[in-house]
C-alpha cells in the first residue's frame, strides 16, 4: 500500500503533540521524531496554518489546536456506538451515583469516547478523548482479554506497564494471568490498580457479529465499598453493557474466548 510521507509525519506530530502537552518546542518534538529540526519546522508551520495546531505567543511552544478539536468532537457524534451508549451510561450513572465510562483500544492505549461523573463525593474526572492504560484500568483489561491469542501476543509485545499504584499488574505474566480470569468470569476489575481508592468494574460491548468493539466501566471510592462490593458493581455494569450491546444487535452469549496456549511476552 502507498502512503504520502508527509502526510504520515504530520499526523506523527499530532499524536506527539497531544501525547507530550499541553504544550512542546520545535526542539523536542524534533528528537521525539527523529527527524531533523527544519522538516518539522515545515511541517508544524502548515499544521498551524491549518489550526490543527497552535503556538503559544510568550513560551513559542506548541498545543493541539482547535481543528484537531472539532474533528475529534465530529467521531463520537458521527460514532453509533457513542449514540447508543450514552443513554444507558448517564442512566447507570444517575442512578448509582457512579463515574462511568465507555472506552475502545488505540494500539496500546485506552481512548475514552465518553465520561459521565455520577453524584458521589470522591472525585476523579477523566476528560472524554483522554487515554489511559490497558493494564491497569478494567476498561482497558476487558479489551486485552477479548483479543485473540496472536493479537494479544502482539499487543502485549509493545506494551511498557508502568506501576501507576502499589497494586499496578507490572509483570507481563501475571498480567495474563489476570486476563484468563476476566474471560472466565465475564468482567474486569482495577481494584487500586490505576488509583488508590478507586474500584472500577469493565465489561465488554459487542456488535451484531459479537465482536468485541467498546468496554465500559464503573467506578467508586473504596471508602463506599464493602468486601463483596465489586460483585454489586459487576452485575450493574455487566447488566449495563448487555443493554448496550443488544441495542447495536448483539444476541447473548460469552464475549470471551478461553486463551488456548501460553502467550509469548
Amino acid at each position: 500500500m502507498t502512503t504520502n510521507q508527509s502526510l504520515s509525519r504530520g499526523l506523527h506530530i499530532l499524536d506527539v503533540v497531544s501525547n507530550n502537552g499541553p504544550e512542546i518546542g520545535v526542539r523536542e518534538l524534533s528528537r521525539l521524531m527523529d527527524l531533523d529540526k527544519s522538516i518539522v519546522s515545515r511541517l508544524i508551520n502548515t499544521l498551524a496554518e491549518q489550526g490543527f495546531l497552535e503556538q503559544n505567543p510568550v513560551t513559542r511552544r506548541y498545543r493541539v489546536g482547535a481543528r484537531a478539536f472539532q474533528v475529534g468532537q465530529r467521531y463520537t457524534q458521527s460514532n453509533p456506538l457513542y449514540s447508543v451508549a450514552y443513554d444507558e451510561l448517564h442512566r447507570l450513572a444517575e442512578e448509582e451515583h457512579l463515574n462511568v465510562y465507555l472506552g475502545v483500544r488505540s494500539d496500546t492505549a485506552l481512548l475514552y469516547l465518553c465520561s459521565i461523573q455520577g453524584s458521589q463525593p470522591s472525585v476523579f474526572r477523566i476528560n472524554t478523548g483522554a487515554t489511559g492504560h490497558l493494564h491497569t484500568t478494567s476498561a482497558g483489561k476487558v479489551l486485552l482479554a477479548a483479543l485473540q491469542d496472536e493479537a494479544l501476543e502482539k499487543v502485549m509485545q509493545k506494551m511498557v506497564l508502568p506501576r501507576l499504584t502499589p497494586y499496578s499488574i507490572t509483570e507481563p505474566a501475571k498480567l495474563i494471568a489476570d486476563i484468563k480470569k476476566i474471560r472466565e468470569r465475564g468482567y474486569a476489575i482495577s481494584d487500586e490498580e490505576n488509583l488508590v481508592g478507586i474500584l472500577a468494574v469493565g465489561a465488554p460491548i459487542r456488535n451484531a457479529p459479537g465482536e468485541v468493539i467498546a468496554a465500559i466501566s464503573a467506578a467508586v471510592g473504596k471508602g463506599k465499598t464493602h468486601d463483596d462490593s465489586h460483585k454489586h458493581l459487576a452485575e450493574l455494569v455487566e447488566r449495563t453493557a448487555a443493554l448496550i450491546s443488544t441495542k447495536l444487535g448483539a444476541y447473548p452469549g460469552s464475549a470471551f474466548v478461553p486463551v488456548e496456549k501460553e502467550v509469548a511476552v
